[in-house]
């Protein structure tokens, strides 16, 4: 469920956006004269006031505005106070929308186009007091020499309210909404429920993440849009389709840097579907200095993640692998023309020595396949080894980092640094 805000009121220097429709309901009260009290305070009384308290009316505006609270009319029990940042408070200034997003189960976020806020309930020990169209100290002076009183009603006193805390886009669901019906090839499309198929905006009402974050996790999860449904690649096709093209190089005995794309998509375009060949193409392929006859660019494939894929598909037959075999069997599976490297490895598998065959092996360990926490993500990766460089453990916390706080502040902050042979590793900040 989404709803839109675009109401803000600012209140001893704080920034708030009203959750419910206020604006309408507050003006309409705001606009009538201002309720008849039985004690209503006179020019004398508050210069009297000024003089107990040493104060120089000259120092002043001419303005005197006296607050009155209406018992008949609590704003408390329609109205939520929301303290904005610059970000959000400029969203409004614009006059664009924030939106609350999240289902019943989920804790609540707000988002902007471009960023995602957690919000949670706070107490404060001061009052916040809601006055409709108080004015602030430009506008509390008057072309007169004698002092001014006006008179304003206190909708609301708070001690309660919503504080926001930027934070990384929540797409845990992604993958599940999407999963059921994800494109494995044309002959299983008749086996999927339409119940299952889901359009962009269904699935922005589902994740909580700003549009710009949930248009780059879809570019990040290769997720196509076919017939107007948004569809997962999975990753079986999505191998099959990437083996097909680096058949289809071999068999040209293309460069590295030679990739005809064109020609690539009219050999394969009965078993791949454009949308779909698009979106592997731009993953495993980048612009090359090279041109073709007819002036069109040329392609280059990315060495290291087509390798990358490809060793996925060893990894997910036999999760570990001795050493050798396992460079033996992945230099087969891929073009002559790339070279795969230890480092491709990165964020995939574990590179480890067994001390009782006193050989290397390579065990699988995907980065996708940790938790989401940041605290369960270090216990994880420090049960799985003790001690961690730089290189080695920055592709497992990568998405765990924000704005605010990057890899190192993260290590900073959840691990330990020790140096050994001038060479820095972290470790469990309170392992032995």
């Amino acid at each position: 469920m989404i709803l839109y805000y675009q109401i803000a009121y600012k209140l001893l220097n704080n920034v708030f956006i009203n959750w419910r429709s206020f604006e309408a309901e507050a003006t309409a009260k705001t606009r009538m004269e201002t309720r008849t009290t039985i004690y209503s305070r006179k020019v004398n009384e508050i210069r009297e006031t000024l003089k107990l308290a040493l104060i120089k009316e000259s120092n002043l505006q001419n303005v005197t505005q006296v607050l009155y609270s209406v018992s008949e009319w609590n704003a408390n029990e329609h109205t939520k106070l929301l303290e904005l940042d610059e970000h959000l408070l400029g969203t409004i200034n614009r006059g664009d929308s924030l939106m609350f997003q999240g289902n019943k189960e989920d804790s609540v976020v707000l988002c902007t186009k471009t960023r995602t806020y957690d919000v949670k309930e706070a107490e404060t020990s001061n009052s916040c007091l809601l006055i409709p169209n108080l004015n602030f100290f430009e506008k509390t002076h008057k072309d007169r020499n004698d002092r001014v009183i006006e008179s304003y009603n206190i909708s609301g006193i708070f001690h309660k309210y919503y504080e926001v805390k930027e934070c990384k886009p929540k797409l845990t669901k992604l993958l599940d909404l999407l999963e059921p019906s994800s494109f494995k090839g044309t002959e299983y499309e008749s086996t999927i429920s339409l119940e299952h198929f889901y359009d962009y905006h269904r699935l922005q009402a589902e994740i909580q993440a700003s549009e710009d974050e949930l248009n780059q996790a879809l570019n990040d999860y290769l997720i196509a849009n076919m017939d107007g449904y948004v569809r997962l690649i999975s990753f079986e096709f999505e191998i099959r389709s990437l083996t097909l093209m680096l058949d289809l190089f071999d068999e040209n005995c293309w460069e590295l840097n030679e990739v005809d794309k064109e020609a690539t998509y009219e050999a394969l375009k009965e078993f791949i579907p454009k949308s779909i060949f698009d979106i592997l193409f731009l993953k495993y392929a980048e612009v090359s200095q090279k041109f073709k006859e007819d002036g069109k660019h040329l392609y280059r494939y990315n060495e290291e993640k087509c390798c990358k894929s490809l060793a996925k598909v060893l990894l997910a037959a036999s999760p570990i692998t001795e050493y050798k075999q396992f460079m033996e069997s992945w230099c087969i599976g891929t073009p002559d023309k790339m070279k795969p490297r230890e480092e491709y490895l990165s964020g995939i598998a574990l590179v480890t020595w067994n001390s009782s065959t006193l050989k290397k092996e390579i065990i699988s360990f995907l980065e996708t396949d940790l938790p989401k926490s940041i605290n369960e993500r270090f216990n994880e990766l420090f049960k799985v080894k003790d001690k961690w460089t730089v290189e080695e453990i920055t592709p497992y916390i990568l998405n765990l980092t924000t704005n605010k706080m990057n890899v190192n502040a993260l290590l900073t902050k959840y691990a330990r640094c020790s140096a050994i042979n001038n060479i820095k590793y972290y470790s469990s900040k309170h392992g032995k």
